[in-house]
């Protein structure tokens, strides 16, 4: 069937210069990585050690319609009876790369044996079991063998095609939907690639076409590309990934791992490592493409108008453009993975306050309740009758403004209440009234034997890493 060159046993593996190893099934039995050892007995299976040479690996046999339309011609295929063509050898070595179904579409692949991947591009510190070997009793045979050849092209771009258009087809919906969905992926590839028109008419023409929904108006669906193209240029709404997130129900990132197979690069993927320092009022941390910004509120993280202003100060970097709906999208994905960070009640803003509070209540200090009245002193009036201290909000609100403390009014008498059991008063002197707030002696007091030296250290030291990790973080300060 084969010319005499066919690579049939394991001796000629080893003579044709390639390294194998006996296995049981597809259990080594040697250390295959370090050992070359080329005794084989009868049953052994053969591993091939992956260097030199690349194996695509077919595991989801929707991809065989694809492989037809966009790889290059391969010498040596091979497979056995219930994944037939299933590994395509070529000369040389390309990066390890598996192609997976984010688990959000495992309802999707539940009926295919190998569930959520579809595919792998396998090389390196990996080996495959090859011709003249058996697996649960079936015959590993080859299909083709001519030799194993250089492929004439871009392996990887042209796998990476093959494995996005097996999962689009898959994926492909009911009756309903499907001319939207062929559109937002037309769409999707003629914001995200620099595919010409014609080109993506066929890819989505050839999704349609093999779908496992079968579209029997599948012809209808050329043309997608063109006019996408054309929406772009005439500056109109094109759709595009989020609505095949919303036709299919799962989160936007999971679309754009898909997409990314064909080179689309998701903003999204810039933005990691979110840190929720568990103050209040809570602040963050994360990473944009490796470097720290800081974000002091919650209300700026969740307005992407203000992270851009955040990542141009602080990195001096131009922020990349993202709609208020990806921005919503990327940043429940950080939500999902962040890293809490429980910090001391003196680096929160509670502490803060509460140090700014009493150093203002005991700074002030009267005996006098009269000078309560006067609203150029802010004096607070300590009252060791009823041990008390008696003070104007608003005298310790201009305390904070003048010590430039950002604070929330609400937050603020929240603390107040919640920590100095502080509540609002009325005072009389002659015939005068004046509006104030009172909180017992004996919690400033303990308060006030704090380990505040501690807090300042702290404060210290998280600047000056703060300068380390943000240069230019300076400027908020």
């Amino acid at each position: 069937m084969f010319q005499n060159n066919t690579l049939d046993s394991p001796k000629r593996w080893l003579d044709a210069g390639y390294r194998v190893f006996p296995c049981q099934e597809k259990k080594p039995l040697v250390e295959w990585k370090t050992e070359n050892k080329k005794i084989f007995y009868d049953g052994n299976a053969v591993g091939l050690y992956l260097q030199g040479v690349t194996d695509f690996d077919v595991d989801n046999p929707t991809a065989h319609n694809f492989i037809k339309e966009y790889l290059k011609p391969c010498g040596a295929v091979y497979g056995r009876h219930s994944n037939p063509n299933s590994h395509y050898l070529f000369k040389g070595d390309y990066e390890f790369k598996q192609y997976v179904f984010p688990k959000s579409l495992e309802n999707h692949v539940k009926e295919f044996a190998h569930g959520l991947t579809i595919g792998e591009i396998r090389n390196g510190e990996h080996y495959s079991i090859v011709p003249n070997s058996k697996i649960d009793g079936e015959k590993v045979e080859w299909s083709k063998f001519i030799d194993i050849n250089e492929y004439d092209g871009d392996l990887v771009r042209d796998i990476g095609l093959i494995m996005f258009s097996t999962a689009m087809a898959i994926l492909y919906p009911q009756k309903g939907q499907r001319d939207n969905f062929c559109t937002a992926m037309a769409g999707a590839l003629a914001k995200n690639t620099d595919w010409d028109g014609s080109y993506i008419d066929s890819v989505v023409f050839n999704i349609a076409k093999y779908a496992l929904n079968k579209d029997e108006n599948y012809m209808k669906k050329g043309g997608k590309g063109t006019n996408a193209r054309n929406a772009i240029k005439g500056k109109k709404k094109v759709l595009g990934m989020p609505t095949l997130a919303e036709i299919l129900n799962v989160p936007l990132k999971d679309i754009t791992i898909l997409f990314s197979w064909v080179g689309v690069k998701y903003e999204g993927e810039i933005f990691s490592n979110l840190k929720i320092y568990n103050t209040v009022p809570k602040y963050y941390e994360m990473q944009v493409e490796g470097n720290v910004i800081r974000i002091m509120n919650t209300k700026d993280l969740m307005s992407y108008a203000a992270v851009q202003v955040i990542i141009e100060e602080q990195l001096l970097k131009t922020a990349p453009m993202i709609t208020p709906k990806q921005w919503r999208e990327i940043r429940q994905g950080l939500y999902d993975n962040a890293k809490i960070v429980e910090v001391p009640i003196e680096q929160s803003f509670t502490g803060i306050i509460q140090h700014h509070f009493i150093n203002f209540v005991t700074r002030h200090e009267s005996n006098m309740k009269e000078n309560l009245f006067d609203y150029q002193l802010h004096m607070t009036w300590h009252d060791r009758d009823n041990k008390r201290y008696v003070f104007r909000l608003e005298g310790f609100r201009d305390d904070l403004m003048r010590h430039r403390i950002s604070f929330e009014q609400r937050q603020m008498t929240a603390m107040l209440t919640d920590v100095f059991r502080a509540k609002p008063i009325k005072i009389y002197s002659k015939r005068k009234e004046v509006r104030c707030w009172e909180c017992p002696v004996e919690l400033v007091e303990k308060y006030q034997n704090s380990d505040w030296e501690t807090y300042n250290e702290v404060r210290k030291k998280r600047f000056e890493e703060s300068m380390k990790t943000a240069p230019n973080l300076h400027k908020n300060f």
